[in-house]
């Protein structure tokens, strides 16, 4: 399963010769196995005499007679020549290309991380809730918690849930105390669930009361992730819960990204925690300091990396003005700087073609 480790391990990986890239939409709501093989040759054509043969073929063998076809887009990174393979099946939807390049190209990952990594949704009634952690769309844990019986439940509402724990059914108290205390105990166990698997956002779904009831008792360190709510019913299953989820995080996200165009404009003219631009953004990753990155989803330059410090520029320098160091020309310095943030720990945000006008790229700063 794709996670964040896998993407800081892809952000360091550098061969010694081309790594063929290559993202391939395998939607099966839009397009059959063999109309996606047509589109797969297509791509492996655009990069012969570029990838070396080996790849392209064992590219076309994986997809034509290993891959499963079970998930909605596809990642492969190939380099036979150094031993370097990594097939990454998604359950979200990829938009296909390929590159040849001595690094993987991990933007498009990162986008895809920076949309659907990993969250909880917490499905909430007046009787406990279901927790499901989600990663790339995909489930890698759950839980939950079952309080008390509120009076006029339906009998056995909570005997299907998986990993309850807790309660037994009371008479003779208010219904509404039942209900609060059960709220309130499951945003505890709720914050337990997200303690130990520590999701970046946080979703809660139920009846519209239901939910404002929940939130309201929630403790200050799920407020803080909480990104939004949605209308479900508890016997929901867990592809409902995945497809609507997605489909709020999607947008979501197009709202949340352009905000953060806007702070990094408003910051660089400041002159305080902001920068735009190419170089100006280079140069801060270059000193560690970019905590969020934007950059537009086709913007690319080529530029130039010191072989001694790592220092990025798009300026011919005869010495790195950091370490002395001489200069290599790298094919495209966009993409570099990419992977120098995932690998200092900062944050990437892949926008739209044009969002950011004539500066491209720009960067939110730890200080």
């Amino acid at each position: 399963m794709f996670d964040e480790a896998l993407l800081r391990e892809l952000a360091v990986l550098q061969a010694r010769g081309p790594i063929l890239s290559l993202y391939l939409d395998v939607d099966p709501t839009r397009k059959s196995p063999d109309e996606y093989k047509l589109v797969l040759r297509d791509l492996l054509h655009q990069v012969e005499g570029e990838a070396d043969a080996e790849d392209i073929e064992a590219v076309r063998r994986y997809v034509e007679l290993e891959y499963d076809w079970s998930g909605r887009g596809l990642v492969l990174f190939s380099r036979q020549a150094e031993h370097l393979w990594y097939a990454l099946p998604l359950a979200v939807p990829v938009r296909s290309g390929v590159t040849v390049a001595t690094k993987p190209y991990i933007s498009p990952l990162v986008e895809l991380d920076g949309i659907y990594g990993r969250y909880a949704v917490a499905m909430i009634d007046r009787q406990g809730g279901r927790f499901y952690l989600f990663q790339m769309g995909e489930l890698s844990a759950q839980d939950g918690y079952l309080g008390e019986e509120v009076r006029g439940s339906r009998k056995g509402r909570g005997s299907s849930m998986v990993g309850m724990r807790g309660g037994a059914p009371t008479s003779g108290r208010r219904e509404e105390e039942v209900i609060q205390r059960n709220l309130k105990e499951t945003a505890q166990a709720l914050e337990e669930f997200c303690r130990l698997h520590k999701p970046r956002r946080l979703l809660v779904a139920g009846t519209e009361h239901t939910v404002a009831q929940f939130v309201e008792v929630l403790p200050p360190t799920l407020r803080q992730i909480l990104i939004g709510t949605f209308n479900a019913d508890m016997g929901a299953g867990e592809v409902e819960v995945r497809r609507e989820s997605l489909r709020l995080l999607a947008e979501q996200q197009a709202a949340r990204k352009q905000a953060l165009v806007e702070a990094v404009f408003t910051a660089a003219a400041k002159g305080s925690n902001g920068v735009i631009r190419l170089d100006e953004t280079l140069s801060a990753a270059h000193e560690g300091r970019i905590q969020v990155l934007l950059i537009e989803r086709g913007f690319h330059r080529p530029g130039y990396r010191c072989d001694g410090c790592g220092y990025l520029t798009t300026q011919t320098l005869e010495r790195c003005p950091f370490c002395g160091g001489t200069f290599l020309e790298i094919p495209d310095a966009a993409e570099a700087v990419v992977t120098q943030v995932v690998e200092k720990g900062g944050t990437v945000e892949v926008v739209d073609d044009g969002a950011m006008g004539e500066a491209h790229i720009g960067a939110l700063l730890r200080y």
